[in-house]
């Protein structure tokens, strides 16, 4: 299944920063009665952040892409989508589906929308990870080139509030492109890098279960049960999720907080429906098994031990950088030491009791290896990057050394199957098509099963 009208690039490898520029400038030039491209801001490093529009609709839909700079999959679903916008098809489902009337019906009942293309959210943060995304297929070369900013550094998040903290550049430009288009529906893409697809919803849109369940086994790709990002969230069915502002949400404050401080909460006040795409580099199909594992705590202690273990040995390494270096520490080291805290606090928050109602980690078999890929991913990709920042140093080959025998484990314990980036993309172009159909739909409730929710 190659994405319609893609660059032939983009069917082999990601496409970069500035390969999307190229594309899209190329599109505004060409069809100037359909498309326009207009900066909307700036990043910290100066880079410019382009918006491409495509069509003249009643309604927006707002495609944001390049949020996290590990996961470049969402470029390559930002150039298809916009092919198939001037064509007329993402409305409905894609050409993927073989429903290529359902953009037409979709006009004829006053679903038309315009679609805008964020193209890349943090393009400082994807030049770092440049060299895989134009050779990507193997983890270790991911691994190698590997680069994932501290939370505070990553532009979908507010700073908390009654902080001195600014919010990022790039946040504010996309809080300002929100507020102007108030779209019916924003789609943040993401790809994480090991398991399924999943999608996490601020609406309920009934039917996405069964058009998401679809378009993945079209692509033979697993719907994740229960994955980690997930944790306390009531789901919607296999692979939907709900990021339900307030009650719908465990009594977890730190998993909370960090949901309503998003980019994606920022919408609601204008009735907006966030859906967040996740869909796998590689695939392990273990994580769709539904079946209850009866004994879940085992499952999560050795988990958390493990996350422990692991954050433990990298806490005594960066130590060592940090006074080996003797320079200001760099993004990569930076990073390092934000992920490796956060191994401790995940680890916390797996093993605290969940709250009455909600099912605790691990309480599926595909749950539980969900759990036991994360406990290896998070110090692993700290690794990664502790890999980086101390390259030519004394200290690389101790770091070159736990990166390689963590890696190899990781690949040995869960088998990952590679997605081919036409597939990775044509998948993600599937989940737009079909989440926008239905959240344009002009018969959506908004109560009871749809839910608006008031500001925060």
């Amino acid at each position: 299944m190659t994405p319609v009208g893609l660059p032939a690039l983009a069917r082999h490898r990601y496409p970069t920063v500035d390969d999307l520029t190229r594309t899209a400038r190329d599109l505004a030039r060409r069809h100037p009665s359909r498309c326009r491209l207009r900066q909307v801001g700036e990043s910290r490093a100066g880079e410019p952040l382009w918006l491409l529009s495509v069509g003249h609709g009643s309604r927006n839909v707002l495609v944001v892409s390049g949020a996290h700079p590990n996961e470049p999959a969402g470029g390559a679903a930002v150039a298809d989508l916009a092919y198939q916008a001037i064509r007329g098809r993402p409305s409905g489902h894609s050409e993927h589906g073989g429903r290529v009337g359902a953009a037409a019906r979709d006009r004829r009942q006053g679903r038309d929308a315009a679609w805008h293309f964020l193209l890349c959210l943090d393009p400082d943060g994807a030049r770092h990870t440049e060299p895989w995304t134009r050779h990507p297929g193997t983890l270790e070369r991911q691994l190698r080139h590997f680069y994932r900013p501290a939370a505070d550094q990553q532009p979908e998040w507010l700073p908390p509030p009654g902080g001195r903290a600014a919010p990022l550049p790039e946040t504010r430009a996309l809080l300002t492109v929100l507020d102007e288009l108030r779209p019916a529906v924003q789609f943040s893409l993401h790809a994480n890098d090991v398991g399924g697809a999943w999608v996490q919803l601020t609406h309920d849109l009934p039917g996405a279960r069964a058009a998401l369940a679809d378009a993945a086994a079209g692509l033979a790709v697993p719907l994740a049960a229960a994955p980690v990002d997930t944790l306390h969230m009531p789901g919607a069915g296999p692979g939907v999720f709900l990021m339900a502002a307030g009650g719908g949400l465990d009594a977890n404050v730190v998993h909370r907080d960090w949901l309503t401080r998003s980019t994606w909460f920022h919408p609601l006040r204008h009735g907006t429906v966030t859906a967040v795409v996740e869909t796998p580099v590689w695939a392990v199909e273990g994580v769709a098994d539904l079946r209850p594992t009866g004994a879940p705590g085992p499952v999560v202690g050795q988990a958390v031990g493990h996350l422990r273990e692991q954050a433990d040995r990298l806490a005594g390494l960066l130590d060592e950088a940090r006074t080996g270096l003797g320079a200001a520490p760099g993004p990569l080291l930076d990073a390092a030491a934000w992920l490796t805290q956060a191994c401790f606090t995940n680890a916390a928050q797996w093993s605290a009791p969940p709250s009455p109602g909600s099912p605790p980690p691990a309480a599926t078999a595909g749950g539980a290896l969900a759990l036991r890929m994360a406990a290896q991913r998070l110090p692993l990709r700290a690794a990664a990057m502790l890999a980086r920042a101390t390259e030519g140093h004394p200290l690389g080959p101790a770091a070159e050394t736990l990166l390689t025998r963590w890696r190899r484990s990781y690949a040995a314990d869960f088998g990952p199957r590679w997605i081919p980036v036409r597939d990775q993309t044509a998948l993600q172009t599937e989940f737009i098509a079909r989440l926008a159909r239905l959240a344009l739909d002009p018969t959506r409730r908004t109560d009871g099963s749809t839910p608006h929710h008031r500001d925060r």
